[in-house]
């Protein structure tokens, strides 16, 4: 139901639009904390890592308690729940059409309901030869079976 909710695109439209791009600073709670290996730096331990990983080292020049926050960005963080700013059009329309959509339903549904005056005597009409045939089917078919049943235990 998850992407059936108009609001699901709401706030991946505000959100997407909102934060892109933007700079994340990690708070001392969110930092990953280690020591390097002895005789290196922080900056010399991670420098292979930090060119593929998508994160920052806030104290490159310690030999101790390296301070690594795995963010850099906000968009970063928005794609673990499959945020991005490139679908902001997307959710912009898709929010119209459910507006435009629930529009067009409240009028198709008040016209039916509350202006249309139906003739009640066709419905009728049509469902009782309807009731009919199918009466006359149902006559028929057992008429058949008694007709079977009546000559295997006759014979």
């Amino acid at each position: 139901m998850y992407r059936v909710s108009p609001l699901t695109y709401i706030i991946d439209g505000i959100a997407g639009t909102g934060l892109h791009g933007k700079q994340v600073k990690c708070s001392s709670t969110e930092l990953n904390i280690f020591n390097p290996p002895s005789g290196q730096t922080c900056g010399q331990y991670l420098q292979e890592y930090l060119a593929e990983a998508p994160g920052s080292l806030y104290n490159p020049s310690a030999t101790t308690k390296c301070q690594y926050c795995p963010l850099t960005t906000s968009d970063q963080f928005l794609a673990g729940s499959a945020i991005s700013w490139s679908k902001r059009w997307r959710n912009f329309g898709i929010v119209w059409a459910y507006i435009c959509f629930n529009i067009i339903s409240t009028m198709a549904l008040y016209y039916a309901f509350r202006v249309k005056k139906w003739d009640a005597t066709g419905p009728k009409k049509r469902w009782a030869r309807v009731g009919i045939y199918v009466m006359l089917a149902g006559k028929i078919t057992g008429a058949l079976m008694l007709g079977v049943i009546g000559q295997i235990f006759y014979w």
